[in-house]
């Protein structure tokens, strides 16, 4: 055991009796960097959670080194967003405060955890770019945001050895060059590190070895390059999908169109001088820096922001405000996104999640008709699904949530389907099938799609325009479009 930071011996770890590891038998030499690379519900974060402690073995041991426990090994995930999420909107009182705002934990408060900042602190803020976060509330940053903050508080605490699991999801382009960066200054040095990743793409070529991980055993090792070489990502692919009728819209009117529209938050620009005209023929790409206004942008549009009101937006042929509903809003729009997944659907069947798609709610609290029952098995056929059915939706792992969202955003055949950030948390085969359904949809139906991504790889082959966020003179964002 002098030569291993941590052993796993002859582990089993069941979930709801089903076993996850199962005689599991893994050592992490001291020293070495490490990459296990496998595609979601393999058995890397139970592995990950067996190492940190936060999940027991119903049977085997887990041992450790001279000088080193659990608690000295640190762990980043997205599980510890949502967490730090839970724990925010636990104790906001803007309902009881005179402003009507609580900021929550700030960013520096999170990372610090109790500590003073100093000049590491400082540096490491600058490596990450987040100095202009530091006083926000973690509420009010981005996803890419939130995962460096979490590398930023994990370093900070410079733990015996890093645990990271697929650093570079939701990341704008500079932030994966940073982290890359990060990442090569990381495995050079003595702090080992243990990758988690479902992309052969994202391993350094620093990483000692790379370990295969498939259905809870690990069936392979290589190089960083022989595992980029092997594991390259597949063509998109899809089965047929049910989609519903919809009546198509005029050829020469927009859907939406935006005129010369702001957003200031607490007097701070967001969003500045956005023109923007969406065409029946258009399905647009959405991409900009983390904290540039594309999920405010969003909101404008499908109801989430009432800083839409007294703007000149016409939605569907009306000037919005002027008498529709929020409920006849969101009733033409389909959406799949981060924060759903990560804050709001706790203790609900997979299939209520996507029935709640019916009736735009968060959680289900109206029964389905037997033809909706019949729509929502249908898409849980299409998108192999079906097994999950009766499962609740947090023991789900993150891809297959992914793709409960993208049926519950589906089944009223929406007019405009907004995917932002869809393939964070997708292995390569998942994202293949999330992307070819995205093409199938575009392609067989009158919904038109808005898709936000910083990796221009993941773009669907469906696309024809480009909004681009960049950073304004005045101050916030605004938008450059093209036509692809």
């Amino acid at each position: 055991m002098s030569d291993n930071l941590v052993c796993l011996n002859n582990v089993r770890f069941a979930h709801q009796l089903e076993p996850v590891l199962d005689d599991f038998n893994w050592c992490w030499p001291k020293g070495k960097h490490l990459a296990i690379l496998g595609s979601n519900g393999c058995g890397k974060t139970t592995l990950a959670q067996l190492i940190t402690d936060t999940l027991r073995p119903n049977r085997g041991q887990c041992s450790y080194g001279e000088h080193i426990g659990p608690g000295d090994i640190a762990h980043i995930s997205f599980d510890q967003h949502r967490q730090l999420m839970e724990h925010d909107r636990r104790f906001d009182d803007s309902e009881t405060r005179a402003d009507a705002f609580d900021v929550g934990t700030r960013v520096r408060d999170a990372i610090l955890q109790g500590g003073v900042a100093d000049e590491n602190f400082d540096q490491l803020c600058q490596r990450l770019r987040i100095e202009h976060i530091l006083d926000r509330g973690i509420r009010f940053i981005s996803t890419g945001e939130s995962r460096k903050t979490l590398l930023a508080r994990a370093l900070l605490a410079k733990p015996a050895a890093l645990i990271i699991d697929n650093p570079l999801e939701g990341l704008d382009a500079q932030a994966q060059a940073d982290i890359r960066q990060l990442l090569d200054e990381l495995v050079a040095s003595p702090t080992p590190v243990l990758l988690l990743t479902k992309s052969a793409t994202d391993i350094p070529d620093g990483i000692d070895e790379v370990q295969i991980m498939s259905q809870g055993s690990i069936t392979g090792h290589c190089s960083p390059a022989e595992a980029r070489r092997r594991f390259a990502p597949r063509q998109h692919f899809s089965r047929a999908l049910p989609l519903a009728e919809i009546a198509p819209w005029p050829e020469d009117e927009a859907l939406f169109e935006l005129q010369h529209v702001d957003v200031n938050f607490r007097g701070t620009p967001v969003l500045s001088d956005i023109n923007w005209r969406f065409m029946p023929h258009h399905h647009c790409w959405i991409s900009g820096p983390n904290g540039a206004g594309k999920s405010t942008l969003l909101g404008l549009l499908c109801g989430e922001n009432d800083k839409a009101y007294g703007q000149n937006i016409r939605l569907f042929g009306k000037t919005r405000g002027s008498g529709e509903s929020l409920w006849d809003i969101k009733a033409q729009f389909g959406l799949l996104n981060t924060s759903m997944q990560l804050n709001s659907l706790k203790r609900v069947k997979a299939s209520d999640v996507i029935a709640s798609g019916f009736f735009d709610s968060v959680g289900l609290y109206d029964q389905p008709s037997p033809s909706q029952q019949q729509c929502l098995r249908e898409w849980l056929a299409a998108l192999e699904l079906s097994d999950f059915a009766e499962q609740r939706f947090e023991r789900l792992s993150f891809g297959q949530q992914r793709m409960i969202l993208l049926a519950r955003a589906m089944v009223k055949s929406p007019r405009i389907l907004i995917l932002d950030e869809p393939c964070i948390g997708l292995d390569e085969e998942q994202k293949a099938r999330l992307l070819g359904a995205v093409d199938y949809i575009a392609e067989h139906s009158q919904t038109r799609i808005l898709f936000v991504s910083h990796r221009e790889e993941e773009i669907p082959a469906c696309i024809n325009q480009h909004l681009m966020l960049q950073a304004a003179e005045v101050g916030g964002y605004t938008a450059v479009i093209r036509e692809r």
